[in-house]
Order: structure tokens, then sequence, then C-alpha cells
């Protein structure tokens, strides 16, 4: 270490002292010699020490902001072998070390180094400096001395479906509302730093918009829609009518009306069961829904298309000739699915082209939310990229999660009339077999989540108590399948509230807690 202390200190020092010497004499001067020099020394080691402590926590300080520097690198690039750490480490020490030259001079590159350890399976980084230390004013000899910070990184990958309803429940300010906590919980999953373009890339959240069904337009996709479709579901028997009129040739014209609106809602069977098929590959797999019904009830983007031949619904059981309309569907939302992002200008996006749209399926969102996070679409048959959706994970060696959001009040049900495959189910909505049918998909949906270790949470809006679960026809028929997904009620939460607008602080509040226990999946911390 460089002096502490001056050579003009010293000099005025010794002058003193040796004109006290001359001035003085008799038996008291020798305790008087060894008092000063006492002095001296004391003031030399007091000295000496701050000068040590001050360099050692200006040292610290920069090799804490350098080990930091390197967790949120490695959090962001796991297993990236080519990063110079020690170059990175280097950079950071020497550009935190303030305005000292005497110590910006004694650190040299080769001092400061990165190793590499683990903690309970995760990494850690330490960084170190080695500074020898001396001290000029009492002469001791130089001493290396090892100055080190240590971080942990956790970094397990965790991929989040977020659903959303757009219902005709929903009111503009209701989704103002479902707007501002979406796009709050993004940032809130993305961490304080998310509006940086090197955020942390290992965490990603899929938009699920849903109504009757899910949109899943894209329009950097257009053969989606014949790649999905089963063999014959763009051609249905019950439209061939409407396909002899030469208007439109098929469900893949884009002269129909669900095409020209950007709009394409599917299904994988609609069977007890056979709509969980949703970690399977999507290659010729799903129906397509389209909507026959009055030009008034359509979806605004496109005009309706009308034609005489026999009632869609009723095909083939009863041949009645009349006027028939295939309208863009109302039911399928305006804003379609957003696969797995970390990019905020893509999720606030989808979240401002939310609209009021019809009907609810809970079981037919939460199916597509499943989809959303599945390997089995992965790639360029299914959403399009080569890495994600991850692999399910039976080792928690990376996270799935979806957090749906959902009105709860009212005495009204969809059970699944609407959707059903054609004479398979007689029972009308509202009916006891109609309300066990629809429970039985929560039961099986969820448990298809749990075996995949897929976490689930659930945001409900209602007034009154939220521990009394069985008081509305949501949680008779929903509830218990619910249970199931959430493990239990710990997972379920309830704004007391009459809609989405009144329980926004309540939903914002919800959302960081999930938000914060997700997060803790992924992190940088110092350790030492």
């Amino acid at each position: 270490m460089r002096n502490c202390c001056s050579s003009s200190f010293v000099s005025t020092t010794q002058k003193a002292f040796g004109s006290f010497l001359k001035s003085e004499s008799g038996a008291a001067l020798p305790f008087i010699v060894l008092a000063l020099v006492g002095a001296l020394v004391a003031v030399s080691f007091a000295l000496d020490t701050t000068r040590m402590v001050n360099t050692s926590s200006q040292v610290k300080r920069a090799t804490d902001a350098a080990a930091l520097a390197i967790g949120q690198i490695q959090l962001r690039n796991e297993n990236d072998e080519e990063t110079d750490l020690d170059a990175i480490a280097q950079g950071y020490v020497l550009n935190n070390l303030g305005m000292d030259s005497g110590l910006i001079d004694q650190v040299q590159e080769s001092s400061i180094t990165v190793t590499q350890g683990s903690i309970d399976d995760h990494p850690t980084y330490t960084v170190s400096v080695t500074l020898n230390v001396q001290s000029d004013l009492l002469g001791a000899q130089a001493e290396d001395q090892i100055i080190s910070s240590t971080v942990e990184v956790v970094s397990i990958p965790t991929e989040v479906a977020l659903m959303l309803p757009n219902t005709l429940l929903e009111n503009d300010s209701e989704l103002s509302a479902l707007r501002t906590a979406g796009k709050n919980f993004a940032r809130n999953l993305f961490g304080e730093d998310s509006d940086d373009a090197e955020r942390a890339q290992r965490v990603w959240l899929s938009l699920v918009p849903y109504s009757q069904a899910v949109n899943v337009f894209d329009e950097n996709d257009p053969d989606r829609i014949s790649r999905w479709a089963s063999p014959g579901a763009l051609n249905p028997p019950e439209l061939r009518s409407l396909f002899r009129t030469g208007q439109v040739r098929s469900m893949a014209d884009p002269r129909f009306p669900d095409r020209v609106a950007n709009l394409l809602c599917m299904y994988r069977g609609l069977g007890a069961g056979e709509n969980f098929f949703w970690n399977q590959s999507p290659t010729n797999q799903f129906g397509v829904y389209y909507r026959n019904d009055l030009p008034e009830n359509g979806s605004p983007g496109a005009d309706p298309i009308t034609w005489v031949g026999p009632h869609p619904d009723l095909w083939p059981s009863v041949l009645v000739e009349g006027p028939r309309w295939i309208v863009a569907d109302i039911g399928c939302p305006s804003a379609a699915l957003l696969p797995l992002t970390n990019d905020l200008d893509a999720i606030d996006a989808r979240l401002d082209e939310m609209t009021a749209r019809f009907n609810v399926n809970y079981a037919i969102a939460m199916g597509w939310a499943g989809q959303a996070l599945s390997p089995g679409m992965r790639g360029n048959a299914g959403w399009g990229d080569t890495e994600l959706p991850l692999d399910f994970s039976k080792d928690k060696s990376n996270l799935k999660v979806i957090v749906m959001l959902a009105k709860t009040t009212g005495d009204w049900f969809d059970t699944d009339s609407y959707n059903f495959n054609p004479n398979q189910f007689t029972g009308s909505t509202g009916t006891n077999a109609a309300k066990s049918f629809a429970a039985q998909r929560f039961h099986d949906i969820c448990r298809s989540f749990k075996n995949r270790n897929i976490k689930f949470f659930f945001i409900g809006v209602r007034p009154g108590d939220p521990k009394e679960f069985g008081r509305t026809l949501f949680a008779n028929i929903a509830g218990p399948g619910l249970r199931e997904c959430t493990n239990g009620d710990g997972g379920l939460y309830f704004a007391d509230a009459s809609n989405f607008t009144e329980g926004r602080g309540q939903i914002s509040d919800s959302l960081e807690e999930i938000a914060e226990e997700i997060r803790q999946n992924y992190y940088v911390r110092l350790i030492k």
C-alpha cells in the first residue's frame, strides 16, 4: 500500500520533536520522548488503518458490482461458454474504484479473476481482487489481501400463460382494467429492468384472450388453418350448399367472413375428454368454428354471406331449405392468442387489441392455455418457435404456470351445448346432465395439468366472502375441478367486487403476489 501520511507531515513532526529535545532536559525527558514516539506511532497506525479500511470498502463495492453484473449476464445467457467473465469483471471493478488514483494504479487487471461454483445445484460466481498491502509509515512487511464478492444465480426457465376474459360481460372500463393488469403483470414477471433490451431471457409470457373460443390467427402464418385442420374439416358436409354457390369454396377461402376479419377459432374435438388433447402436435387435428346466425349477430370486420340451403345446425336430420347466413364469429376474440414471448411491445399491443365479444367457455380457454405451454406446439408445425414451449419437466428443471382471470357472478354457465359434436349429447343447457358433463371437463383438464407439473392460479371476481366457494353456479360447476388445478384453495384468489373495474386494486395485488411467487425461480443475489 502506498504512503498513508504525506512527507510534509513526517517532516513537521520531526522538527517539532527536535526543538522540544533542545529546550527540555532532566529526568522527565525520557518519558516525554516515549510519549511523543507513542503518539506518532498511534497517529500513523490510525491513518494507515483508516486508509486500509477505506481501500477495502471501495474494492468490495467494486467486486459487488462486478459479481451482480456477471450474475445478471448468466441469468440471461445460461450456459454461454463464450462469455469472457474475467474481462467483464475487470471492466466493472476498474470502473467502480472511484477517483482514488493510488488505488486505481494498485489494482491490476491480472489481479481480478472470476471463479465458478455451486450451491444446491445453483451456479455461483465469485469475483476476486488481490491487493498487495504495505504500510510505508510503520514499515510492516507487504502482504496479499484478497477481497471478493459471490453471487448465486437461480435460473429456472419459466413459461407463463395469462388467461383474460373478452366476453359480453366485460364493458370498456373493465377491459381497460384488464389491459392495465396484464401490462403490469408482464413487467412484474420480467423484473424492474423490463424496459431494458437485455432483460432476463429465461422468462416468457403468453396471452390467452378468451370468449366462447380462442382466436389463433397469425398473419405471419397464413397456412396455419390448412396445416392444423383435420381431413375434411375445411369442407364440412353441412356447408356443401354454400360452397356450390361459388361465393366461397372452403372455410380456408380468404373470402370466408372469419378469414376476412382475421378470426381463426379451432377446436380439437369436443366430445367427453376430447378437448384435452392439448399436449399433442396440432397437425391435421382440428375442426374449425363458424357461425351460422342472423346478420345482426355477426362480428364487425366482415360482411355476412347469404345463400339458400339446409340449416347447418340441423344437418343431416332435417333438410329444410331457406335463407342462411354465415357471419364473422363474434364468439371468437378479436385479440388472438399471443405465443410465449418476452417482448413487452408485443404484449402491450396484443392487450390493446382486446374487445368485448360474446359468451364464455372456460374449459375451452383452459385447453388453449395448456396448448400455449405445450411442447407439442413447438416448431413450425405449431406456434413457429423452434425452442419454445420447453419440454414438460418431471424434475422441475423448468416451470410452467397458468394464471386465469374470470368473472364468476351470475346464474348462467355455458355447459357446452353450443360446442358439442353433432348428435353426441342431447342434454340442453342448464340440465343436470349438461352441468355434470361440463363439471367433468374441469376435473379432466386440471388433472392433465397437474400430471405435467403445470402450476395454476385462479383469480375470480365476485362480491362477498371469498371463502364461500359454493354459493354461485360457477363455483358449483367449475370450483371442484379448479381446486385440483390449484392443489387446494392456496392458488384461488377472489376479488370482493362486482366487476373487474371495481376489483382493479384487489386484482392488481393478487397478480403482484403471484408474480412474486413465480419470480422465486429466477433471481441473482449476493451471498457474501
